[in-house]
């Protein structure tokens, strides 16, 4: 018995991560607001087929200054460390909504790096491998 067109059409997105990869390509193409955005998918697209073609996560769209000026905002007294719950809310200003800090302990800015860059991979984009 057939399981229907719309199951079909769910478990096709489903194992070909379709979601996953519009939100990566129209969150890339916002961010960067390119003179031309259809050169600018075709890029997008070649970089998350070679990542698929090695199996590797596609690389974040923030670099360690970004995660650098995160920080900052959240040290406004220029202390260099920022509490927990500020933790929370620069990780979700990054796109990480379930984040549960393990301390109550205030976090420098190396700590902070580490834990972002750790985050981040753990929601990176990953294309299933190619047939």
């Amino acid at each position: 018995m057939s399981k229907g067109p719309r199951h079909e059409a769910e478990e096709y997105l489903e194992r070909h991560n379709i979601r996953g990869l519009f939100k990566h390509i129209s969150t890339r193409l916002l961010f960067a607001k390119p003179e031309d955005p259809k050169a600018f998918l075709v890029q997008e697209l070649k970089k998350i087929y070679e990542c698929q073609k090695n199996q590797t996560p596609v690389p974040s769209m923030f670099e360690e200054k970004d995660l650098v000026a995160m920080f900052g905002m959240f040290d406004v007294t220029g202390c260099g460390k920022i509490s927990h719950t500020q933790v929370v809310q620069a990780l979700k200003n990054l796109g990480i909504e379930d984040y549960t800090s393990p301390s109550t302990d205030q976090v420098n800015l190396k700590t902070f790096l580490a834990v972002a860059r750790d985050e981040l991979a753990k929601i990176a984009l990953r294309m299933p491998p190619l047939l």
